[in-house]
C-alpha cells in the first residue's frame, strides 16, 4: 500500500471508529468512560483548605524557597517520596497569602 492510500484509510479508520465509540457509548454503558475521580473523593480545591501540620508548614517553606524534594527529604529525615506525598495532601506549594487566609475562615 502506498503511503497516499495508507494515510487515507487511516482516516477513514479513525471516522469510523469515532463513530462507533459514540454508539457505544450511548447503548452500551460499559463503553462510557469513568468519571474522574481523585483520592478519597477530595479534590485539589478541598486538599487546599487542609490546615497544614507543623511538617506540611516547613515542607511548604522548603518548597516556596525552590527547593527539590529530595533535598527537604534528606533534612527532615524522611524519604523523597513522603515529601511528595505530603505536598499532594496538602495541595502544596502554597503562597503565604493562601496561608493566611485559611487561618483566617
Amino acid at each position: 500500500m502506498t503511503t497516499g492510500k495508507q494515510a487515507l484509510f487511516e482516516d477513514w479508520y479513525r471516522e469510523q471508529w469515532l463513530k462507533q465509540t459514540k454508539i457505544d457509548a450511548v447503548h452500551n454503558p460499559m463503553a462510557r468512560p469513568a468519571p474522574p475521580r481523585s483520592r478519597k473523593g477530595e479534590d485539589a480545591e478541598t486538599r487546599s483548605k487542609i490546615k497544614l501540620s507543623k511538617q506540611a508548614e516547613i515542607v511548604n517553606r522548603m518548597l516556596n524557597q525552590q527547593m527539590l524534594g529530595r533535598q527537604i527529604g534528606e533534612l527532615l529525615g524522611i524519604s523523597q517520596q513522603a515529601v511528595s506525598e505530603i505536598k499532594k495532601r496538602y495541595g502544596l506549594p502554597r503562597t503565604t497569602n493562601e496561608i493566611a487566609n485559611k487561618e483566617d475562615e
